[in-house]
This record gives C-alpha cells, sequence and structure tokens, in this order.
C-alpha cells in the first residue's frame, strides 16, 4: 500500500492537515522510494515553490487529464511479488472521497496534484527507456533516416524526430514536429505509431506523410498507400480511416475555410477541434503538393501568402515579414522547382500585387 500510502499523505500536506509524524513518515518514504520524489516536487510547483525543477507544468492539464488518469491507476489492483502494493478498489475510492471533504483550496490541490502523478508517470516510464533518440534538420535542409526495423523517414525543412534506439514492446512509437515521409516496414504484431501535435497515426506498414508545425495552424496527414488510422488526441475515442490518395486536416481553430470537394467530410470535435478528409485530385505520388518537398519542389493550390511564406522561411532559411498585414490573405497557385528566393518572388509578383525587398536572410512584403 505504498503508492496510496504516499499520495495520502502529500494530501494532508497539501490541505496542511498532516501532522508532525505523518510529515516525518512522508520524509521517510521519500526517501525510501525516490522515484515518487518527482511527485512532490509538482505539489510544491502547484503550490507555488520557486525552488521547484519543472516550473511549467500547464495546470490547465492537469486538471483535465489528471483526475481520471490517477483514479484509473490506483483503482487497478498491481502483483508486486510481495504483495505490497494491492489496494482493493472499494477501500481507495473510500480514501480518495474523504481526502476530498478537505477544504476547497485544498481539494483543488490534491485534483491537480493527481494530474501531477499522470506527468510524473508519463516522466518516469519514458526516462526509464533511455534509449531515444533524435533526429533534426534545420530551415533549408531535408534528410533522410532509418528506424531499427528498417522503416524509411524522410524529414522536412525545420523538423524534428524523436525514436528509440531499439523498438520493443507490442508496438512502435515515434514522435514527430515538423513535416515527415514515412515508408513503413509491414509488422502486423507491432503496429507504428506516429505522435505529431494533437494527433496520433498508426498504421501496419505503408507511405504516408505527416505535417505538424508548432507555428501552423493545421496539422495533415497524406496517404499515399495502404491505410491508416488517425486518432484525435481531444476525442480518444474517434478514429478517421484514411485511404490512399486521402489527405486528413486537423485544425485546432473555430474558424475553417471549407474545400469545394464532393469527397470532404467534416466533423466538429468538442466544439473546437474540427478535422476534414479530402480526397486528392488525380495526380502520380511525386505531384502530390503535400508531398512535393521530398523532390526539392514546391507546389501551392490556392495556399494563402501567410502559410506560403512560412513554407519559404523553412526551405530557404530566411525570414518573412510582412508590413501589408492585408497581403497574408491573398491566396496563391503554382509550382516551382529551381529557383532561388529572388526569382521565387519575382514570379510571385506576376500574379499577385506586392512589392519585396531583402536583406540578407530577412525578407519584407509591403
Amino acid at each position: 500500500m505504498i503508492k496510496s500510502r504516499i499520495i495520502e499523505l502529500l494530501s494532508k500536506k497539501v490541505g496542511k492537515s498532516a501532522s508532525q509524524s505523518e510529515l516525518d513518515e512522508l520524509s521517510d518514504l521519500l526517501a525510501k522510494y525516490p522515484d515518487y520524489a518527482y511527485l512532490h516536487e509538482i505539489v510544491l510547483s502547484l503550490k507555488g515553490s520557486k525552488d521547484h525543477f519543472e516550473p511549467d507544468i500547464p495546470k490547465d492539464e492537469l486538471v483535465s487529464h489528471g483526475w481520471q488518469y490517477l483514479a484509473e491507476k490506483l483503482n487497478a489492483q498491481s502483483s508486486p511479488v510481495d504483495g505490497s502494493d494491492i489496494v482493493p478498489k472499494e477501500g481507495l475510492l473510500r480514501k480518495i472521497v474523504h481526502v476530498i471533504s478537505m477544504p476547497a483550496a485544498a481539494s483543488v490541490l490534491l485534483v491537480l496534484m493527481a494530474g501531477g502523478f499522470f506527468f510524473y508517470t508519463k516522466y518516469i516510464s519514458k526516462n526509464k527507456q533511455g534509449n531515444d533518440k533524435v533526429a533534426s534538420t534545420h530551415n533549408g535542409a531535408t534528410s533522410k533516416l532509418i528506424l531499427a526495423d528498417g522503416t524509411l523517414v524522410w524529414l522536412n525543412a525545420g523538423s524534428k524526430l524523436i525514436y528509440p534506439e531499439k523498438f520493443s514492446g507490442t508496438q512502435r512509437e515515434v514522435t514527430l514536429q515538423g513535416e515527415g515521409f514515412f515508408e513503413v516496414v509491414r509488422n502486423e504484431k507491432m503496429p507504428f505509431l506516429v505522435h505529431a501535435g494533437k494527433i496520433t497515426v498508426k498504421v501496419l506498414g505503408t507511405k504516408f506523410n505527416v505535417k505538424a508545425y508548432n507555428e501552423d495552424p493545421d496539422i495533415e496527414t497524406t496517404l499515399i498507400s495502404g491505410k491508416v488510422q488517425v486518432m484525435l488526441d481531444n476525442d480518444p475515442e474517434k478514429e478517421i480511416i484514411l485511404y490512399p490518395h486521402e489527405k486528413l486536416t486537423v485544425t485546432n481553430t473555430q474558424k475553417q475555410k471549407g474545400v469545394e470537394s464532393v469527397d470532404v467530410q467534416e466533423q466538429q470535435v468538442n466544439n473546437e477541434m474540427k478535422y476534414q478528409v479530402q480526397t486528392l485530385p488525380a495526380a502520380t505520388n511525386e505531384s502530390f503538393a503535400e508531398t512535393a518537398w521530398m523532390s526539392d519542389k514546391l507546389i501551392f493550390s490556392d495556399e494563402s501568402f501567410e502559410n506560403v511564406a512560412r513554407m519559404l522561411e523553412r526551405k530557404y532559411d530566411v525570414h518573412i515579414r510582412f508590413d501589408n498585414g492585408r497581403l497574408k490573405d491573398e491566396h496563391i497557385t503554382g509550382a516551382f522547382e529551381k529557383e532561388d528566393i529572388r526569382q521565387m518572388f519575382d514570379i510571385l509578383k506576376m500574379t499577385t500585387h506586392f512589392k519585396y525587398s531583402i536583406d540578407g536572410n530577412n525578407i519584407r512584403i509591403y
């Protein structure tokens, strides 16, 4: 019952109802089981201590996810060799209910602490692996790597992939920040999962592109061959199946521009997250706008100038500033391959009325 006892003592400490002997007991337990010290640090964080080591834990996430996770974890009966951690469900729930009967302020902190336990468990689990590797590309460059299972990954400019040195367990998991194209080796017994922004893409073996830059308003998944299953973090029970030459776009904004296509499905999730599935026009794999970057090309299809500017910043490693904000909403269509940045802007000027100046890596549009 070590786990539940530590939780109980921490909650009493938060509610300022712990006796000196209970505080001493808590100190002894944390010294004997140092893994739980991370949970104690989270409690200090939530109480506003300046000495805690993780000052940026998002409290809203702790509140929304933590309590349910804690209840599920503590209610599950574990089976250690000595049986010391087995906790009857009903007894533990009574403990939780008893603790919640504390004053309101302490109860709120307890819920936050439950969220801290959620992050603590994830943190310990991740760091016990100790074999994560990171591959990254800076703006103006792309790269290719081979994972331990033979899966090929191409990374676009300004992207990062976090992956294990060796896959183990029942599934293969990686985390993507930015854009990547995956050619996954098929393994029906060990699905391949890509965590990207607010979505998770699950496949057995296929080719697909994921675009999930932090600064972009949308997350895109484009399937080239096979079949993928996409799960939304805000709605875990919602599973979206993509078939070849389909693209899923997920946005967190309240407004979303429509797409003129008879094959578009649109659904609102939790009144905030929206998604749409679009069938791409007939084309070879190399001529899709979504994967053109792999051939060092840029293809824009009715893209806003603001989105085009972000893509140009990554490809040419420049910084673009709009002095005229209205130009951001201008829409651009075109295909480019070998042009340098100045040639790109000279061509864009033929269809969009603007002026520009270049000073080193800084470009001003007005």
